[in-house]
């Protein structure tokens, strides 16, 4: 079994879904602290060419409170003005129509309250659109909290231990974070996820904006092509790059 835990980030870029596509078994990671500035309600678009932050407004957003807490402020506001905002910036792309009527589909199918939610069927949904067949779960279903795990890596092997898991693998980024022989003395083998360098033709073919959201992706390759991309990666022990 091999599993990887995440925050459930908002139309994620294409490495997080390689990360899904590597495993058997995603974790959501729910019910930690909600990182302000980060990417659980914010992410990249183009918008005339140039990377553009989108964010979806909370109520009274916090780093005292846990993901699966905050709730989204005036969601129907925010979802009519996210599809103009795609509208306007994609309408010439080359599959903005399919894009566009999935988004809308996505979108209005449920009233959204909890970021938490939102944010974990956006990667679910995706990832049934690329046909991956990962499962999901989240954190705060599992009884992972205990005296022996207190820290960030402590966590996550215990997650491990509870679902079985004989391989774990994490971001590139995360790299500094865990120590492989914590993993080791559990049977786990730790592994890190590299994304290949990838590219492909957005508006302007000279100045390739890197690491967007995966509606971008979506927005100038097929699904056929997402699937081939979705397996350009490698899985790195930690020491290899040490």
């Amino acid at each position: 079994m091999t599993i990887a835990v995440m925050q459930p980030y908002i139309f994620p870029y294409l490495g997080y879904y390689q990360l899904v596509a590597a495993v058997d078994k995603f974790v959501f990671f729910d019910d930690v602290n909600f990182i302000t500035k980060g990417w659980i309600n914010r992410n990249r678009i183009l918008q005339q060419n140039e990377p553009f932050k989108f964010t979806i407004p909370l109520i009274k957003a916090s780093q005292n409170k846990l993901i699966n807490e905050l709730e989204i402020a005036d969601y129907k506001k925010w979802k009519e003005e996210f599809i103009r905002q795609i509208e306007y910036n994609y309408k010439k792309a080359p599959h903005f129509s399919f894009v566009s009527e999935w988004l809308k589909e996505f979108l209005y199918n449920k009233e959204y309250n909890l970021i938490g939610e939102l944010t974990a069927d956006s990667i679910s949904k995706l990832s049934g659109l690329f046909d991956l067949s990962t499962d999901f779960v989240f954190s705060s279903a599992l009884n992972y909290r205990d005296v022996n795990a207190n820290g960030g890596q402590d966590k996550i092997v215990r997650i491990c231990e509870l679902l079985n898991a004989d391989r774990y693998i994490n971001p590139q980024n995360g790299m500094d974070m865990y120590d492989e022989t914590a993993f080791q003395q559990k049977k786990i083998d730790l592994k890190f996820i590299f994304m290949d360098d990838i590219k492909y033709d957005q508006f302007n073919k000279d100045n390739f904006s890197a690491s967007l959201s995966i509606l971008d992706v979506m927005m100038f390759n097929d699904i056929d092509k997402i699937k081939e991309l979705l397996k350009q990666y490698k899985l790195i022990n930690k020491q290899v790059v040490i």
